[in-house]
């Protein structure tokens, strides 16, 4: 192993060494070409102090959490938001559940992880190698490891345990149920039937949290909560998250974020993409339910952000521990007629992003288009672990210490079907544009012009130029590896009018 890890921080130097000399060089290649985009070099403010030799990690994750509805968890933003930092542009690139928590269990994106979609041959958690899960990372370097929660959808009973994990608590039955699952218990299974989820996971989270901290060694724990994801009971069927007790009178009068967006039950879907423009006008009455049941669920998670930073507070390990938070993607709720996840709109990729630790200057904010495919290389980097193999992401521990960072200018975004091949549509996403095409059926927003994305200009004239361009970028990106997804490409051309 000793032998392995030498050898992957040799190739891993010899990379940035070659991304280094690449980005010095690279020219725009989309020629001549004069744009309003250029490359992103970010200044934050210096953080004061040093971050600690062997911090701790520990990782929150929601599922289908909204950027906006974080409006409505002010203990998280209070304990994580005005102590740390904040990325205003944060994306799942892949906005489905498995393909995203993939990416986040490998730091690869789907056509290097092999998880695709959900389901089917190239979905779920029996397409993803187990040994490729990079809590091994850490393990190897000496740290203790907690898992709490949802893994990646697919993940049953009888299959295998990653290795990397010290305690390993996943969601194995009744996965969204909220009040019947059970839960892998290290080996020894234990079902519940009267408790709410989002409490176990908070108090299986602390408890590892305590023994870790006891232990002197240093630890990463991953708590991944199931709120706010619609409820799929054991009976079947879907149906509106569940609430604890004390908050089921919550948010009656809340009107949705989403109302307020010319995209809302968009009246005419006739030039977008197929998979939008085939939609139905969609309910405010049931929206409306939805979001209100969905900001009721992440009540219980803003209360275990609060007990978990309590937790690391009383354990005297706060001030080394890193806490993260974030969602494995999106949803929308009615833009463009289309309520839920998996497609290629802003409303689907954006999440929140927070991260709160040594080092970090409270209440500062970054805007670099960052992804989740860029959390794991930012673990190893924050806690000098060498990755075991190739990643596709950028760590971001310079921005989070106030550095200047030099970073991509085009973000490879795409979803995933269940046959044929495993892709559905595929495409970038700059500072202006977003594009994306399965081949026969695209779309190009011009954000800057159409932040609501209501127009889409795929076969617009002055674009043509510009559809060019993004191609090629597209092209280059649905192959890429390691440094090769986090190219500066330099301008695009304007529109011809």
């Amino acid at each position: 192993m000793t032998q392995m890890r030498s050898w992957a921080q040799s190739v891993t130097a010899a990379l940035l060494v070659v991304l280094v000399a690449t980005l010095a060089t690279v020219t725009a290649s989309d020629g001549d070409a004069r744009g309003s985009e250029s490359v992103r070099m970010v200044q934050t403010t210096q953080a004061p102090g040093e971050a600690a030799a062997r911090p701790n990690i520990v990782f929150v994750l929601t599922d289908d959490m909204r950027d906006d509805d974080l409006d409505h968890m002010p203990i998280t933003r209070r304990l994580l938001a005005d102590e740390g930092m904040e990325f205003t542009d944060a994306i799942s690139p892949h906005p489905l559940c498995c393909p995203a928590r993939a990416q986040l269990a490998t730091g690869q994106y789907a056509q290097n992880n092999g998880v695709q979609h959900n389901r089917g041959v190239h979905g779920g958690f029996s397409a993803l190698d187990p040994t490729q899960e990079a809590s091994s990372w850490f393990r190897d370097s000496g740290y203790r490891t907690g898992f709490v929660g949802k893994f990646l959808n697919g993940y049953h009973p009888g299959d295998v345990r990653p290795a990397g994990w010290t305690h390993w608590n996943a969601l194995t039955r009744g996965v969204y149920d909220y009040v019947d699952f059970t839960m892998s218990g290290d080996g020894d299974p234990e079902r519940f039937t009267d408790s709410y989820v989002t409490t176990v996971i908070e108090e299986r989270t602390n408890a590892d949290i305590r023994e870790f901290a006891v232990s002197g060694d240093p630890f990463v724990v991953y708590a991944w909560h199931l709120a706010p994801h619609y409820r799929i009971a054991a009976e079947g069927g879907r149906g509106l998250p569940p609430a604890e007790p004390q908050d089921r009178d919550l948010f009656t009068d809340e009107r949705p974020s989403a109302f307020d967006s010319p995209a809302f039950d968009e009246a005419d879907v006739s030039d977008q993409p197929a998979y939008l423009r085939r939609l139905a006008p969609v309910s405010r009455e049931e929206v409306a339910r939805e979001n209100t049941a969905r900001l009721r669920s992440l009540q219980s998670v803003d209360r275990a952000v609060g007990s978990l930073v309590q937790t690391l507070e009383e354990q005297g390990v706060l001030d080394d521990t890193y806490v993260v938070f974030t969602s494995d993607n999106g949803y929308s709720l009615g833009e463009h007629r289309f309520v839920g996840k998996d497609v290629l709109t802003d409303e689907a990729l954006q999440v929140p992003l927070l991260v709160r630790g040594p080092g970090i200057e409270p209440g500062s904010t970054s805007s670099l288009p960052v992804t989740l495919v860029d959390l794991p290389a930012t673990f190893a980097a924050l806690t000098d672990v060498a990755p075991q193999w190739l990643v596709d992401g950028t760590s971001l521990a310079p921005t989070l210490r106030g550095e200047q960072q030099l970073f991509r200018d085009t973000t490879l975004i795409q979803t995933g079907r269940t046959l044929g091949d495993g892709w559905s549509h595929r495409g970038v996403r700059t500072d202006r544009y977003l594009y994306g095409t399965d081949g026969v059926d695209g779309f190009i927003y011009d954000r800057l012009l159409d932040p609501d994305e209501t127009v889409n200009l795929i076969d617009d004239p002055d674009y043509a130029e510009v559809r060019a361009a993004l191609e090629r970028r597209r092209a280059d990106l649905v192959g890429c590896a390691g440094w090769t997804c986090n190219q500066v490409f330099g301008p695009l051309p304007d529109p011809s009018s």
